[in-house]
């Protein structure tokens, strides 16, 4: 796949909304008869691409300054936000495979306030990664109006951040879901 943009013809902008995507989308899979399997497949990936923030971001880089290598520096404040999330998740996991052993609804039932600990602590992850997250993702227009001026190096320096902090938001929202579960 190419230009996720250009396969459903719509600016190569980080300020798209999720309803203009959704729409272009249907205009382009309307006719399923018509689309070949290889079609349907490129605008269903651009769509996936296009609708994730992160990914409209790399999409963006790599059809915009193809050329730019990636920035892979951490900032501080992420660095202390991983900091926590390591040992939260690792808990959360011995908890998780601590109630899977346990045999008998008494034996569960020991777990559950350590159970709701834990999703309070994850919770309170989520919240920090989506506030992180947040602050880079306000900054699209800014990213915008530096490229109408050739740079590109603050969108780039942006994306590892965002990356790990979406692959962190995953991680966290798999340990709530099965911790819920639970």
């Amino acid at each position: 796949m190419t230009n996720p943009f250009a396969i459903l013809g719509l600016p190569e902008s980080l300020l798209l909304d999720p309803a203009s995507i959704e729409t272009a989308w249907r205009g382009h899979t309307r006719d399923v008869t018509t689309l070949g399997e290889e079609s349907a497949s490129d605008q269903n990936r651009a769509r996936a691409l296009l609708t994730d923030p992160v990914s409209r971001l790399a999409a963006w880089l790599e059809v915009k300054a193809p050329d730019l290598a990636p920035d892979r520096a951490i900032a501080p404040a992420l660095m202390d936000l991983f900091a926590k999330i390591g040992p939260i998740l690792s808990q959360t996991d011995a908890l998780l495979a601590r109630y899977r052993q346990a045999t008998t609804a008494l034996a569960r039932a020991l777990l559950t306030k350590e159970a709701i600990t834990a999703q309070l602590a994850v919770q309170e992850l989520l919240q920090q990664i989506q506030a992180a997250k947040a602050g880079y993702l306000d900054r699209f227009a800014d990213f915008e109006e530096a490229a109408k001026h050739g740079d590109f190096t603050t969108a780039a320096a942006s994306l590892g951040p965002l990356k790990f902090l979406k692959k962190w938001e995953e991680q966290c929202r798999e340990r709530l879901l099965a911790l819920i579960a639970t």
